[in-house]
């Protein structure tokens, strides 16, 4: 779009300014977008092999799904008031690094490379389910902020879209690791998860911004 599209109305011409576009508002959808994915792919993490879950935890993966969600839509009649308050950037970072430090307790990483006890997982799934909010309600804020009138709809379907991606990567990917394979290979894919999450919270810590330049 660059300089000044026509006349427009009158007064108008000094606030195009405001709406200066930057390359980086991609790397900010990219971040919130791969957050997104996560979150589902951590919350379905065991829908593709749910015998080998049970088999290793004697209980119904479908118990830590709906803790999940249930957490969910209690997080989710806060987001407004503490988004509001502290800032996309400040939220978005702090709900990453909630969603790293649960999938990292679910995968036993700070105990030793074998799975934790049961609490371990509930506590940890409650992280990733309050966390997941402030990735799923963003979108729409991150576009009104960072693109043009004409790329919103655009830019708010992609990362909504990128929930979807992380439910079909937990049944793929899931499905590969677990499908018939024994407990030892849940190890395996709950680190895989955690490294994942740690390497998105880096990237958010790094170079996710409020607002553009």
């Amino acid at each position: 779009g660059g300089g000044g599209g026509g006349g427009g109305g009158g007064g108008g011409g000094g606030f195009d300014e405001r709406y200066r576009l930057y390359p980086q508002r991609w790397t900010q959808l990219g971040i919130l977008s791969l957050l997104a994915l996560l979150s589902d792919w951590a919350c379905f993490a065991t829908a593709g092999g749910p015998t080998t879950w049970t088999s290793q935890f004697h209980h119904n993966p479908e118990e830590l799904i709906d803790l999940f969600l249930f957490t969910n839509v209690l997080s989710c009649f806060f987001f407004t008031d503490i988004t509001a308050r502290f800032g996309l950037r400040k939220v978005v970072t702090f709900a990453a690094g909630m969603m790293t430090a649960g999938c990292v307790l679910r995968s036993g990483l700070p105990s030793d490379f074998f799975l934790p006890d049961y609490n371990l997982e509930i506590l940890g799934t409650i992280l990733i389910g309050a966390a997941q909010p402030f990735f799923q309600c963003t979108p729409p804020l991150l576009s009104g902020t960072w693109f043009g009138q004409d790329e919103r709809a655009l830019s708010t379907s992609i990362c909504l879209n990128a929930n979807q991606l992380g439910i079909a990567t937990a049944f793929v990917v899931g499905g590969f690791f677990l499908g018939g394979k024994t407990p030892d290979a849940l190890d395996e894919y709950l680190l895989i998860i955690s490294g994942c999450s740690v390497a998105a919270f880096a990237l958010t810590f790094s170079l996710f911004q409020d607002r553009p330049p």
